[in-house]
């Protein structure tokens, strides 16, 4: 019994909903968490303190993967600087994919970027590991001007 526990693949309980979009007028802002294991992991405020430097995000075009069979579209890509802090630029309105690898793994967000009421003046992307029960991480913040 045990032998056949051990080739059983590890079941990840969590599944993010796809075409839930984060509306912002721009994609700037920085690059937070910490690894599993971490003290700060149970603490979110803590957890959103620790920027993570050189963390590597691409923009796709949506739908994220695509359906034809085709290659994703590569809008744009940046890297994170040493103090976690990232800027997209202008991007034209649409729905992109987000993707942000970090130490310990990929994270990805649906975001849409729109004309809003209050501009976006930054966000926040918390790529901590999950729980079991889906808490502890991934997590996308905004805030208006």
């Amino acid at each position: 019994m045990v032998g056949l526990l051990s080739i059983v693949p590890a079941a990840y309980p969590c599944s993010w909903a796809i075409g839930y979009f984060y509306q912002v007028t721009r994609l700037q802002g920085k690059v937070v968490g910490v690894k599993d294991g971490d003290f700060r992991h149970r603490i979110r405020s803590l957890r959103q303190q620790v920027t993570v430097d050189h963390a590597k995000l691409k923009l796709y075009a949506y739908p994220y993967p695509r359906q034809d069979g085709l290659q994703d579209h590569l809008v744009k890509q940046v890297e994170a600087d040493n103090l976690g802090h990232f800027d997209f630029g202008a991007l034209s309105p649409g729905n992109y994919t987000l993707t942000i690898v970090s130490p310990w793994g990929e994270d990805r967000f649906d975001v849409e970027v729109v004309n809003l009421k209050k501009p976006t003046a930054s966000v926040t992307i918390d790529v901590s590991p999950n729980y079991p029960d889906c808490t502890g991480g991934h997590e996308f913040l905004s805030v208006s001007e």
